[in-house]
């Protein structure tokens, strides 16, 4: 695989996580501060979700590409290799499912009030399984980056 595309598509979804989180964050303040549900709050609660898909695909490209997912005998007691491996996609992949759910099962509700504590209930999870689930530079061994 061509190096310059790869580099493209890691820096696209690094980029890209952080307005995924932007828009799970501000679907989530939402929820919590307004009183009737709007055509706008859709749009952000869709948008969020569409990003969070969109990153989906972009990773699911790399997992396939990357040299960052390796699959040999022990690969599972390699911190790095099972993150990268396993633990993350399999995080992101349940966030991603819960977000859609909770999308769903909001958009059903009748109450406005209710279309809002089901996308802050639903959200909040998602949000917290995805920030458990980022390379985080902090996290010295996965060799994350901001961007």
């Amino acid at each position: 695989m061509n190096l310059t595309l790869i580099n493209i598509l890691k820096h696209a979804h690094s980029g890209l996580r952080w307005v995924a989180l932007i828009l799970l964050l501000l679907a989530i303040v939402n929820s919590l501060t307004a009183r009737s549900y709007e055509k706008k709050h859709k749009m952000i609660n869709l948008f969020a979700m569409v990003s969070l898909h969109t990153q989906l695909l972009i990773g699911l490209i790399l997992y396939f590409i990357s040299d960052k997912v390796k699959f040999f005998d022990g690969w599972m007691k390699d911190a790095f290799y099972r993150f990268y491996g396993m633990e993350h996609l399999l995080g992101m992949v349940v966030a991603i499912v819960l977000v859609t759910i909770g999308r769903k099962i909001a958009e059903k509700q009748t109450n406005d009030l209710d279309k809002h504590k089901k996308i802050r209930i639903w959200y909040t999870i998602g949000l917290v399984i995805i920030i458990a689930s980022i390379p985080w530079p902090f996290r010295t061994a996965l060799g994350g980056a901001w961007f």
